[in-house]
C-alpha cells in the first residue's frame, strides 16, 4: 500500500515516560490525503483499510515508528484500541499496570485528573478516526471514480460512517461531552453536543444513514463491517441508555430496552455460537464462529503495538510470554486483582474460561490465567502478584505456534455474539418485551460453552442482573467491557461492590459518582473556548 500523508495538528508530545506538560492545539476537523489517492477505486480501499487499521497502529509507517498523533516515536502509546482497553480495564480490577507510569497509575487507582496524558490521548485519537472518516466521506461524495462505481463506494462510505459512530458511541461513554463533527462541519472551535442530543444523533446515524447501505448480517468480507456490527452498536447505545443520555427512553416513541431486544435478536437470528472459547483468542479466530467484527491482525501486515498485540504483549513476561507464543522479553506490565479469579470460584468448578494454574506448573496451552506469587495483591507494581492472564494467544487453538515470533496474529474481537446473548438477557430482566425462557436458554447457552456440558446452567429463578453482571465477568475479562459493564450495574463508584486495590486501596473504597466519565483534556479547554469541562472536575 502506498503512504498515505494526512495533515493533523492534534497533539505534540502527549505520550512520554512521565505525565509532561501538554501543549495541544484545537481539534482540526479537517484532514487532507493526497489527490493522487482517490483517483482510483483501488485508492478508496486503501484510505479504509488506514481508517479500519487505526484501531490498531499508531501511525502510517507500520511498525508505529510514528504516531500520526504525535512527532515524537511513541511505542504504540497512542493506538486506539490500547487505550480504550486502559479505559475500560484498569479502574475495574481486571487489570492493574506494573510499569508505574503516572497517567496510568491515576487511572488504574480512580484518581485521574484533566491533566492526564491518557485522558488527552484517548480524546483526541477519538476526534483523530472521527477526522480520518471526514475525510473519506468528503472526497467519496462525487467525482468520476465514485460515478462510475456507485454501489462499492456507496457500501465504503457506510463502513467510514459506521466507525465514526462507534468513536461516537465510545465517547459519549468515555467522555459524555463530544462535538458532533460531519464531514461539512466547517465551525473552527467546535460545541459539544449534550449526552441526550448526542445520543439521539448516533441512533439515527445508525438506523437512518449506515444500517441501509451495509451488506447484511455476517455476509461482509472478513475484517470488513456489516449490518452486525451497527445492530451490535445500537444495542450497546440502547442498553446503556440512562448512563449515556441521563434518561431511560432517550428517543422518543421507544422502550430502550425493547430495542436492545429486538437488536440482539437480528444478530442472533444471523451468527452461531462458536463451541470452543479458546478459539475466540487464538490465531485461528478468523475461521472463529460468533465473532460479529473482528479487528484483522497478521503479523506481516499490521504490526502494531495495541488490539490483541497489548494484551499479550503487556500482559506476560518470561515463562508466560512463551506459553502465548511471543518472545520471553515481553513487557510484564498488566496482571489482574483475584475478583478475576474469584468470578469462576463462585459456580462449580471446569469452566474452561477460567481454566487456571500455577506457574511452577507445565502450563497446557488452554490455560487462561496463572498464579504466580500469590492471589491476593499487596503490590499493584509487582507484575507477579494476583493473576496473570493468558486468555489470548499467539498460537491456534490447537497450541501450534503463531506465524511470527514477536508479532501476532490473533485479530481481535470487537463485537461478539455472546454478547448479544447476554444483552438480550439483560434487556428482559430489566423490562424489555424479550421473553425469560429465551433468555435463560441464551444465558445457558453461554454457560454450557464454558462447561461443555449442560450440568451448571441456571434456572429462570437464578437469572438476575447480579448474576449476569458476574456471568459477563466470566466471559469477558480482558476484553475491555468491564468498566462500562460496572456503571450499567451501578457498581463502578459503590462502596458496596469493592475489589483489591479499588480506589488506590488496598481493600477497596468507594469512588466519587462523577468518575463514571472521563474529564475533557486541560488541554482542549485551553484551546478551545467552546469546550466545556465535565461536572467536579
Amino acid at each position: 500500500m502506498k503512504k498515505i500523508f494526512v495533515y493533523i495538528f492534534l497533539l505534540a508530545g502527549i505520550f512520554t515516560a512521565c505525565e509532561d506538560d501538554l501543549n495541544v492545539k484545537p481539534i482540526d476537523p479537517n484532514l487532507v490525503f493526497g489527490d493522487e489517492v482517490y483517483s482510483t477505486l483501488e485508492g478508496y480501499k486503501q484510505v479504509l483499510a488506514k481508517i479500519y487499521g487505526s484501531y490498531n497502529v499508531s501511525g502510517q509507517y507500520g511498525d508505529d515508528n510514528e504516531s500520526d498523533l504525535s512527532t515524537i516515536e511513541d511505542g504504540g502509546m497512542s493506538a486506539y484500541l490500547r487505550n480504550y482497553w486502559n479505559f475500560q480495564t484498569l479502574p475495574t480490577g481486571e487489570a492493574m499496570n506494573a510499569w508505574n507510569d503516572g497517567g496510568l497509575v491515576a487511572i488504574q487507582n480512580g484518581v485521574w485528573s484533566a491533566d492526564n496524558q491518557f485522558v488527552a490521548g484517548m480524546f483526541y485519537r477519538l476526534y483523530y478516526m472521527i477526522s480520518l472518516t471526514n475525510e473519506f466521506l468528503r472526497e467519496s461524495s462525487g467525482g468520476s471514480v465514485v460515478d462510475a462505481n456507485p454501489e462499492a463506494i456507496k457500501q465504503m462510505r457506510a463502513e467510514a460512517k459506521l466507525v465514526r459512530a462507534i468513536a461516537y458511541y465510545h465517547g459519549i461513554d468515555l467522555f459524555g461531552k463530544m462535538a458532533i463533527i460531519e464531514e461539512n462541519s466547517s465551525e473552527a472551535y467546535p460545541t459539544p453536543t449534550p449526552r441526550p442530543e448526542l445520543f439521539s444523533w448516533i441512533v439515527s446515524q445508525l438506523e437512518d444513514e449506515i444500517i441501509p447501505d451495509l451488506p447484511a448480517a455476517a455476509t461482509a468480507s472478513y475484517g470488513q463491517m456489516d449490518a452486525g456490527t451497527a445492530y451490535m452498536v445500537l444495542a450497546k447505545m440502547y442498553i446503556n441508555a440512562v448512563n449515556f443520555s441521563g434518561v431511560e427512553n432517550p428517543v422518543q416513541g421507544k422502550s430502550s430496552y425493547d430495542e436492545v431486544v429486538k437488536y440482539t435478536e437480528m444478530v442472533n437470528a444471523a451468527y452461531s455460537l462458536e463451541s470452543n472459547y479458546r478459539k475466540l483468542f487464538s490465531t485461528d479466530n478468523d475461521a472463529a464462529e460468533g465473532i460479529i467484527f473482528g479487528l484483522a491482525l497478521d503479523a506481516s501486515k499490521t504490526q502494531g503495538f495495541s488490539a490483541s498485540q497489548y494484551i499479550m504483549s503487556a500482559g506476560t513476561n518470561g515463562a508466560l510470554s512463551n506459553h502465548v507464543g511471543i518472545p520471553s522479553s515481553a513487557w510484564g506490565g498488566n496482571h489482574a486483582t483475584r475478583s478475576v479469579y474469584d468470578k469462576f470460584t463462585m459456580r462449580p468448578g471446569g469452566d474452561v474460561r477460567g481454566a487456571t494454574q500455577n506457574i511452577e506448573e507445565t502450563l497446557d496451552h488452554t490455560t487462561t490465567m496463572v498464579i504466580n506469587a500469590g492471589l491476593d495483591m499487596d503490590n499493584p507494581l509487582d507484575y507477579t502478584q494476583g493473576v496473570n492472564v493468558t486468555k489470548f494467544k499467539n498460537r491456534t487453538s490447537a497450541g501450534a505456534d503463531g506465524s511470527d515470533p514477536y508479532f501476532v496474529d490473533t485479530d481481535f474481537p470487537m463485537f461478539r455474539l455472546a454478547d448479544s446473548y447476554l444483552m438480550y438477557a439483560e434487556a428482559v430482566v430489566r423490562g424489555g418485551n424479550g421473553t425469560m425462557a429465551k433468555a435463560v436458554e441464551y444465558v445457558n447457552d453461554v454457560i454450557e460453552r464454558g462447561y461443555g456440558d449442560d450440568n451448571n446452567n441456571i434456572i429462570e429463578a437464578e437469572l438476575t442482573l447480579d448474576f449476569l453482571l458476574e456471568e459477563r465477568g466470566r466471559e469477558f475479562y480482558w476484553e475491555g467491557y468491564r468498566r462500562q459493564d460496572l456503571i450499567r450495574f451501578g457498581k463502578f463508584t459503590s462502596g458496596d461492590y469493592l475489589w483489591q486495590w479499588k480506589g488506590g486501596v488496598q481493600d477497596g473504597r468507594a469512588l466519587d459518582a462523577h468518575r463514571n466519565v472521563y474529564p475533557i483534556p486541560s488541554s482542549e479547554l485551553a484551546a478551545n473556548p467552546n469546550a466545556e469541562q465535565n461536572d467536579n472536575y
